[in-house]
């Protein structure tokens, strides 16, 4: 949703875009941003300079179109709106024409104006506005709502290089008129451009916009939560997951920004450039995604993409704080007949609000169960410190490593997985661990250690689906060698 912010500020034109069209209510209700083309990264949170300018358009709706071309000129010096006459205004106007347009229709007409805007902004030209005229004895006269019309005033809209696009109402708008030299004509509803009839005198008319100020920084964020009813919407209770790894592009693709979700689960980018952007959530392992865009509240609904982790694109206006971007994560239950990794059984032991998937299968032998050093696995604990690698050992422990890859081969043998590409390697490992502990892999001989490594690659493969009946379809279950 794009809200409308007005700014007050100068015009020109430069080259018309398009011709009028219908009756419809004010676009300056609906202009959405759309020029953004991507924000770098180093420019977050820093104004912008307003050589960053892309476009500006002026919009004017012309309610009576005798089909006569309106030329455009560059306003020379300062006027009032409420004093501004024929006589003291004095034709301060470049007599270059900056551009024209033929309304030959009553509705909307869209005036590139860059070139000028551009000059005002770059201090070549004071911001004096721009003035509309119809040429030599143009009658009858063109007819243009004025910023007194409640329906549909004239406003521009300046788009800036990665930072979306301002509406800016007018400052000020009045006509002049020859045939009453000291006349004022600040306050009516319709700008007059050209002659009443042959007979009449001119008529001029007068915009001025002020240039809008620098966009003001937005922020979007919110949180990453443990879906415990997997119903896609964050309930009272369910806890933020920490670590979740978030991403910020612009709707261009163009990366902008990364962070991590805090003890609360909570995330956020802030100092963005106002514009168009999504959110990319990587799911941990074994976590995978809660259902998107449940139930009728944006702030507690999870709004990624199962498939992809991304939300759809979102609008910041300026100044705007969008905490409404969230995902909810949960783990399913294993998939039985296939196989998991160290990662997956690691992450079902049941610690934290995850559930407890793994207990079910305890105890587990590493080892033959009449080995001196075998290890007899029959606590939850005991199996999540062995996979973890941090207790019985560490990961440059090439025992520690193929205790871990055992058991979770047995865990996914006991899951339903079938053994029959990887029998051998489990008596040939039982065997060697019955006899050997964590604590003697420094004194191994060298071709000991490879047929350690040898098992324990063995076992990786397995669980990770490149031998044996293939690894489950869960996103997040982890890399190879866990």
């Amino acid at each position: 949703m794009t809200k409308l912010r007005l700014f007050g500020g100068l015009i020109a034109l430069v080259a018309i875009m398009a011709v009028g069209c219908s009756n419809d209510q004010t676009p300056l209700q609906s202009v959405t941003g759309d020029v953004q083309t991507g924000v770098r990264a180093e420019r977050q949170g820093m104004a912008l300079a307003y050589g960053d300018i892309t476009s500006a358009t002026l919009h004017v709706y012309v309610s009576q179109a005798p089909s006569h071309e309106v030329f455009l000129h560059r306003v020379t010096a300062d006027w009032v709106e409420t004093t501004v006459t024929w006589n003291n205004f004095g034709g301060a106007y470049d007599a270059a024409v900056a551009n024209s347009f033929t309304p030959t229709a009553v509705g909307w007409y869209t005036i590139d104006v860059t070139a000028l805007v551009q000059a005002w902004a770059g201090a070549t030209y004071p911001n004096y506005g721009i003035l509309l005229e119809a040429g030599d004895l143009n009658f009858p006269r063109t007819l243009i709502n004025s910023r007194e019309n409640p329906m549909n005033p004239p406003y521009l809209e300046i788009c800036f290089e990665g930072a979306g696009c301002q509406q800016v109402a007018p400052l000020a708008d009045a006509y002049v008129y020859e045939l009453y030299p000291d006349a004022n004509a600040g306050t009516g509803a319709l700008l007059n451009i050209g002659w009443y009839n042959e007979s009449d005198l001119e008529k001029q008319a007068l915009i001025r916009f002020e240039m809008p100020t620098e966009p003001v920084p937005a922020s979007l964020g919110d949180t990453v939560w443990y879906d415990t009813n997997e119903d896609g919407i964050q309930d009272p209770g369910e806890e933020g997951i920490e670590g979740v790894v978030v991403r910020l592009y612009t709707c261009a693709d163009v990366f902008v920004a990364q962070t991590m979700t805090d003890a609360n689960g909570f995330y956020i980018f802030p100092d963005l450039v106002p514009g168009d952007y999504y959110v990319e959530f990587f799911a941990p392992e074994a976590f995978v995604f809660s259902p998107q865009d449940q139930g009728s509240d944006d702030a507690d609904d999870s709004d990624a993409d199962p498939a992809t982790g991304r939300t759809i694109c979102t609008t910041l206006d300026p100044g705007e704080d969008d905490m409404t971007w969230d995902a909810g994560l949960y783990m399913p239950p294993p998939q039985e007949g296939c196989t998991l990794t160290i990662g997956y059984w690691k992450n079902h032991a049941g610690f934290g609000p995850q559930p407890d998937y793994l207990s079910q299968f305890l105890p587990i032998w590493l080892g033959d169960p009449m080995g001196d050093e075998s290890m007899h696995v029959t606590t939850v604990q005991m199996a999540y410190d062995i996979l973890t690698q941090k207790v019985y050992g560490d990961p440059s422990n090439g025992i520690t490593k193929l205790y871990a890859q055992l058991l979770a081969a047995k865990l996914n043998v006991a899951n339903g997985a079938s053994d029959e590409d990887i029998a051998d390697a489990f008596d040939d490992a039982d065997e060697f661990l019955a006899d050997h502990s964590y604590t003697e892999w420094s004194s191994l001989s060298r071709s000991t250690k490879r047929m350690v490594n040898g098992l324990k690659s063995d076992f990786d493969d397995y669980n990770n689906g490149l031998t044996g009946p293939g690894h489950c379809d869960i996103m997040g279950d982890g890399d190879m060698d866990d």
